[in-house]
């Protein structure tokens, strides 16, 4: 017996389609019905549905390939702090969360203020900065 159609998927299994598969015979689609005299309706729709963030600081990584050119930026508007040939970097000041990667180019002695990676931490201790936390 050969079957062209699988069974009751013309009529969603009552026998005549046009009763039985479309949106308006279930009532709606997502969250339809909610209108008129219904709106109490909608409230439990909505209950659950706040996010909580956690915090408001953004994780922006500052990448110590990036520093050169932070450097750079920061003299030309006179914000760099030297503190016995150290660059100070404040991580917080600058709109970043932590210091991460490691030196490609050029190397400094940083003071770095904030958070920093373990890759980072190395590289900035071995040349001869500090980092505070």
């Amino acid at each position: 017996m050969n079957r062209k159609h699988l069974r009751g998927s013309s009529t969603g299994g009552r026998g005549s389609g046009k009763r039985a598969r479309h949106a308006g015979n279930r009532g709606g689609v997502g969250r339809a019905g909610g209108g008129k005299r219904g709106q109490q309706k909608l409230v439990s729709f909505r209950a659950n549905t706040h996010t909580y963030t956690y915090s408001n600081l953004k994780k922006v990584p500052l990448n110590l390939n990036r520093v050169p050119g932070v450097i750079e930026s920061l003299k030309k508007k006179g914000k760099l702090k030297t503190d016995n040939e150290r660059y100070e970097i404040k991580l917080a000041d600058l709109g970043y969360s932590k210091i991460c990667g490691k030196f490609k180019a050029e190397k400094f002695k940083l003071a770095v203020y904030g958070k920093a990676s373990a890759s980072a931490r190395d590289d900035i201790l071995a040349n001869g900065g500090e980092i505070y936390e």
